[in-house]
């Protein structure tokens, strides 16, 4: 009998979370390994920058809740059918004025997490979210729920914990050091952490024994069980369930899909603040037990392999008979590629006159901002190849500087001549050198970016530095595998 895609894709996802039954699989293997080999640090995959970007509520005054607007049992269904033409399952998945969330005061789109800071995954995808949120910050609000699982001993009192934190504004730093230190977790280290956090610890020390917070994490508890969530962690993305430790492509593509619908619903008249309220109307208040769509990992790449390069036109910088050329496939909206331009940098000082790097463009359909900033790095590069480069930088550093006046700005900074920019980036034979970009990137395997090719041996994510000096001394030394044919 064939296994459904659906069901074969879930159960290659099944190591991509923590499961509530015991799992000596789990228990005696280290999480952060286990972590680490989910996937690669490069999008779609997921692995985003280890510090949090999570904004405490009290800075944006507080969670906006479930007022007379947020409220499910308040709006009309004038506009319901557009929402269940969708055709997407929804789970009615609340939250109320006392859970903690971070992003857009008026969401398009809402997440709510059900998680355990003592499960790898959990972490592995708040990395995920923690970008998502750079990315949707102003359509985009993530809400946490607890669910701490009786395998993890000291997830409970981490759960309490951030509520108590929680309780006098310190959600977000008490939340990165509860994921940053999942081994470390036991009154003392945390009533530690609440004094190093400026809490008051008397009130923190309160909370922490009072039944208020074991009650919270009661009724969290017991809506994951109502709607089915049976590991961590769990999501939902506009009541759409999800699970695991999913790529961030895959997110990202759920989120742009709930965007047009809450855009959609705006321009027929919902409220902006309506939107989520429509949408928790119309979800099920009583899910049936179905498995969450869910995605296998990237294979991972061969560094043995290599691939047969055509560099002819590439942006270059670097050595001019280099031992070792670097060409990064990459996009410039794209988190984890920026991480990588500190690291180029810094190879190309701890290799010097020995390596080059080389630039083609792949922006990813997901960010709708990038072209653009692809279209200005050519603009620049018609203008001298210091030039290029240097517009290369001004666009990882400013991702969400991306209207024509920023673009502009930046060629000023440059030192282009405007008039011609102005000219050059409206060419549409710039939108051709892009296409064939991807084309080739995509004629090399790459289906997320960062990915790289030392003389064509290839790497894929943000991937740490000594991952790629090892490749280069293997490289320099004329070692690794034979030259790939034509």
């Amino acid at each position: 009998m064939r296994v459904p895609t659906w069901i074969a894709l879930t159960l290659l996802l099944g190591s991509l979370a923590c499961r509530p039954q015991p799992s000596s699989s789990i228990v005696t293997s280290d999480p952060t390994d286990s972590a680490e080999s989910a996937s690669d640090p490069a999008e779609p995959s997921g692995l985003g920058e280890a510090a949090t970007v999570f904004v405490d509520p009290s800075t944006r005054g507080g969670p906006v809740g479930v007022g007379p607007e947020l409220d499910w049992t308040k709006v009309d269904d004038r506009l319901a059918a557009r929402i269940q033409a969708t055709g997407h399952d929804r789970s009615r998945v609340d939250y109320d004025n006392n859970h903690p969330w971070s992003g857009a005061t008026t969401p398009m789109v809402t997440i709510v997490v059900f998680s355990d800071y003592q499960c790898p995954y959990c972490a592995k995808l708040d990395e995920t979210l923690s970008g998502l949120l750079g990315q949707y910050g102003s359509d985009l609000r993530i809400v946490w729920r607890q669910m701490p699982l009786a395998m993890h001993p000291e997830a409970r009192l981490a759960a309490k914990a951030v509520l108590a934190a929680h309780a006098q504004g310190g959600f977000a730093p008490m939340h990165g050091w509860l994921y940053a230190n999942p081994k470390n977790l036991s009154v003392a280290t945390i009533e530690a952490e609440a004094a190093a956090l400026g809490l008051d610890l008397v009130r923190f020390r309160a909370d922490l024994a009072s039944d208020w917070l074991e009650g919270r994490i009661a009724a969290d508890e017991a809506l994951a069980k109502h709607v089915h969530v049976t590991g961590t962690p769990g999501f939902f993305i506009n009541g759409r369930k999800f699970a695991g430790a999913m790529p961030a492509e895959m997110i990202a593509t759920t989120i742009d899909e709930e965007l047009l619908l809450g855009r959609d619903l705006v321009a027929a008249g919902s409220g902006t603040l309506d939107v989520w309220a429509r949408i928790l109307a119309v979800a099920n208040p009583d899910p049936a037990q179905v498995v969450p769509p869910s995605t296998p990992a990237r294979p991972a790449v061969d560094p043995n392999k290599r691939y047969a390069m055509d560099l002819k036109g590439v942006a270059r910088r670097g050595a001019k008979k280099a031992k070792v050329e670097i060409l990064m496939c990459g996009d410039f909206d794209c988190p984890f590629c920026s991480r990588s331009v500190a690291t180029l940098a810094q190879l190309e000082l701890d290799n010097k006159g020995k390596i080059a790097v080389l630039f083609r463009h792949f922006p990813l359909p997901m960010h709708a901002d990038a072209r653009a900033a692809h279209r200005a790095a050519i603009a620049a590069g018609l203008q001298g190849k210091d030039e290029f480069w240097a517009m290369w930088e001004l666009l990882y550093a400013n991702a969400r500087a991306r209207s024509a006046s920023d673009l502009e700005g930046f060629a000023t900074k440059v030192g282009l001549d405007l008039d011609r920019f102005r000219k050059d980036i409206a060419d549409p034979e710039l939108d051709k050198q892009i296409d064939a970009d991807i084309a080739t990137c995509k004629a090399l395997d790459v289906t997320g970016t960062p990915a790289f090719f030392l003389n064509g041996r290839p790497v894929s994510g943000a991937q740490p530095i000594e991952k790629f000096q090892a490749l280069i001394d293997e490289e320099k030394a004329g070692k690794g595998p034979p030259a790939a044919k034509p």
